[in-house]
This record gives C-alpha cells, sequence and structure tokens, in this order.
C-alpha cells in the first residue's frame, strides 16, 4: 500500500464516518502519521546471494546506510564478490562473545603454469565513511561491514553476519564508531548461514597472488584434506548474485541495477555513443526546455518469474549535476515503431524518481518492454536526463547522458505530492470544523 493510497483511504472514511471535532482531530493525526511513516513503506531492495550451500537473500537498508549500501552494490556489481569468492572466516565464540562469518574479501585461483592454487585479496575501492548508527545494532541475522581497529571510515569490501547478538562489542569499538549495519538476512537465508558457521575451521597458509604466505586462522572448510591443502571444492564459494548488475556511463560513472530476487539481469550495458547519438537525433525536446543526456543510454535484458503485476528495477548512480526525468526508447503499444517517451511513473509501469536512485517498474509486455511480448522477460532501453528551462541552460554541460532525480531539497519522488495533499487535507479539515461548529 503506497502512502497516497494510505491518505486517500484517511480521508474518505473521515468524510463518510467523522461528525465531530475529534473526529477531524483523529484524521490530522492520522495524516501524520502516515507522512512521517513514509520511509518504513519504502520499497526495500533485496539481494539474492547464492554460495555452494545455498542461497542467502538479504534486505538492504537503502535509506538508513545510503553510502555502505552503494558501496557493497559497487563490488557486487562488478561481480567482485562472485569470481571465485568464499568465505574466508568464520570468528567462533570467544572471550569477546563475538560470532560473525565473513567474506567479500579473498578469491580463489589456479596458476596458469603450476596449476597450484593461489589466492588473492579482490582490488579495493576507496574506504568509505562509516553510517553506524545504533537504531541498526549488530543482532543475529544482520549484515554489516568490516573494517580496520581504531579507524571508523576504513571498511572497503569486507562484509561479515553476525552469527549472534554482538551489539555490546561491535557497536561500541574503541572510540572509533561502531561496525555499519547496512541488511539484514531474510528466512529462510540463516540457515545457510548456520550451515555455513556449523562446518570445520581448519587453519590454513595460504598462497598468495605475490608469492607470500598467509595465514587464515578461521577458515570454514568442506571435507577438507590436510595433505592436498585447500581446493576450490573445500570452500564455501560465493558464485552468483544475479539480480544485481552494473554498467559504466560515458563519463566513468559506474550505474548499479538491481532487480526483485526473482529477476536474473543477462545482460546490462551502455549504447555505443555512434548508435546514441543517432537515435537521440529523433529526440524532440519539451516547449522552452534544454535536455542533457550525460550518462549514456542503456540497456538491459532480464528473464526469470515476471508476476502478473509485474518487477522492479532499482538504478543507483552517483552523478553531482542530478537529473530530473526518465525517457525510454522502443516501441509501446500505441506506436510500433522505436521512438522516444516519457517513461513516468503512471502506476503500473515507469520510472520514479528519487533523490539518489530511480526506480523502475515492468509489466511483461507493456510499456517498457522493447519487444512488448509477453515471454517472461524484460527488454528495455532508457535514459536519464537532466531538464532545464531554457534561460537557465547555458549551466549545465552538455553531451552524452544522465540519471533522474529530484531536487536535493527533496527526499523522495513523491514527498511533495505527500506533503501538499496533506495541508490541502488540514485546511478542508478546519473549513469543515467551522461549518459544523
Amino acid at each position: 500500500m503506497t502512502i497516497v493510497r494510505v491518505i486517500s483511504w484517511i480521508v474518505s472514511y473521515f468524510r463518510r464516518y467523522s461528525h465531530s471535532r475529534a473526529y477531524l482531530r483523529n484524521a490530522r493525526c492520522a495524516v501524520l502519521v502516515a507522512v512521517f511513516s513514509l520511509p518504513q513503506l519504502a520499497l526495500a531492495t533485496i539481494v539474492r546471494m547464492e554460495t555452494t550451500l545455498g542461497t542467502i537473500d538479504i534486505e538492504l537498508y537503502d535509506d538508513q546506510a545510503p553510502k555502505t549500501v552503494a558501496n557493497f552494490l559497487h563490488y557486487a556489481g562488478r561481480n567482485y564478490y562472485t569470481l571465485n569468492g568464499f568465505i574466508h572466516r568464520h570468528a567462533t565464540i570467544n572471550s569477546s562473545g563475538v560470532s560473525v562469518i565473513q567474506g567479500g574479501g579473498y578469491t580463489y585461483g589456479i596458476n596458469p603454469i603450476t596449476q597450484q592454487p593461489f589466492f588473492f585479496h579482490i582490488p579495493q575501492d576507496p574506504p568509505i565513511q562509516n553510517e553506524f548508527s545504533p537504531l541498526r545494532s549488530n543482532v543475529r541475522g544482520t549484515i554489516a561491514m568490516a573494517k580496520l581497529a581504531g579507524n571508523p571510515d576504513s571498511a572497503t569490501s569486507e562484509w561479515f553476519i553476525n552469527l549472534a547478538d554482538n551489539s555490546v562489542v561491535l557497536d561500541n569499538t574503541n572510540n572509533s564508531g561502531g561496525f555499519t549495519v547496512f541488511g539484514r538476512v531474510l528466512d529462510p537465508g540463516m540457515n545457510v548461514v548456520d550451515d555455513i558457521a556449523n562446518l570445520a575451521i581448519q587453519p590454513s597458509y595460504l598462497p598468495m597472488s605475490n608469492g607470500s604466505t598467509q595465514l587464515f586462522n578461521e577458515l570454514p572448510v568442506i571435507n577438507y584434506d590436510p595433505v592436498a591443502g585447500p581446493q576450490s571444492g573445500n570452500l564455501v564459494m560465493v558464485t552468483r548474485i544475479p539480480n544485481v548488475a552494473s554498467t559504466s556511463t560515458p563519463l566513468g560513472n559506474l550505474e548499479i541495477f538491481t532487480a526483485d530476487v526473482d529477476m536474473t539481469f543477462n545482460s546490462v550495458g551502455t549504447v555505443d555513443t555512434a548508435t546514441a547519438v543517432s537515435r537521440l537525433a529523433s529526440f524532440t525536446s519539451p516547449p522552452n526546455q534544454s535536455v542533457y543526456f550525460n550518462n549514456g543510454m542503456f540497456t538491459l535484458m532480464m528473464s526469470g518469474v515476471m508476476g502478473v503485476s509485474g518487477r522492479v528495477v532499482t538504478l543507483y548512480d552517483g552523478a553531482t549535476v542530478r537529473p530530473t526525468r526518465y525517457y525510454a526508447y522502443g516501441k509501446t503499444p500505441d506506436n510500433p515503431t522505436d521512438h522516444w517517451y516519457d517513461f513516468t511513473y503512471d502506476g503500473e509501469t515507469g520510472a520514479e524518481i528519487g533523490s539518489d536512485r530511480i526506480t523502475l517498474h515492468f509489466v511483461d509486455g507493456k510499456r517498457g518492454d522493447d519487444d512488448l511480448t509477453v515471454n517472461d522477460s524484460i527488454t528495455h532501453t532508457g535514459a536519464q536526463a537532466v531538464v532545464t528551462e531554457n534561460a537557465s541552460s547555458s549551466s549545465q554541460a552538455g553531451g552524452g547522458c544522465s540519471i533522474v532525480t529530484t531536487p536535493s531539497q527533496t527526499s523522495r519522488g513523491g514527498d511533495w505530492i505527500v506533503v501538499s495533499l496533506f495541508l490541502t487535507f488540514v485546511a478542508l479539515v478546519r473549513k469543515r470544523a467551522r461549518s459544523i461548529y
């Protein structure tokens, strides 16, 4: 149920049944509750992590830890976690009382000359700002970022899942801020996590890609042979994160796409410059406005269980100049020729613009699906744009293509609509109160 539907229900109910000032006051309070409950009504991003022991679905706290979530998705979208990545640590309950499994740091490879295994740390992006909050405590089932002791802003790629309530220790670490929780494992995923935790722990000196040897003293292993040493079959591998993908824009930004967990991205990419320029030649700007496509034109294809209500794709982007519109390119039910059209959300399909992401709604065979064919898959071509009045267009940079969001003063695409509805409703309530009494 969306916030607008909640408010509509509240208004209609009190219009029909309220006959006193007390009821009208309750109506105002109910609308306020609905407005300030908006973050809880937002769509959650769920990532599906497939391992050799089973599937772990993780709900991400997009709104509460946006930088941490974006960082995690950047690694996942580039397949850094799944190119022979594995769970490299099970910290058992010790004197500190902490119990976790940890991954996101190391991958497994084979030396092409000696055919011997070697290990290396995945490439790391710059450390991120710590976003710990006591409202997101390190309790059982939560996922958090690993960081260096004494340095709150040192998290890079490694994450861990809390096997127990570790809040006493991990929420208060060396005066450096707690470990940032950025999601939680959904049932029955903790069964898989517990299966990993129940594996034997085999301290191992593993050969690294630089010729050194590193001790992994808390390595969970499957059917380990100490004579042969650790092989890929002995490790809990992270094999796929199928509903996360990424593509680079012409300006070098990385756009991250997440889909519903029943969907798999078959491909995500950016249209080559020559084709994009050719297609943009047919684009017509709105009257008295200029449109800038700075982030390129992208394509995606996904398949899975579509369902009658369709599926949602979330597009994350780090552009500093925030886009204001989203356009799609393809066929529509009323025009079978490929063309540009405004893909604004119409209640069923289209793009909802947020402060740091775009939510794309697709229904198989309908607007937004390039082939307009119901086949349990979606193909889509789109571009984010910055739209400005002609009088101020000189302040914008031209060329390329960009992502859509609302002005920075708003936190969600529908916030101003909700606030306007609330203020209008309050005025009507006051007018009705005066007329009754």
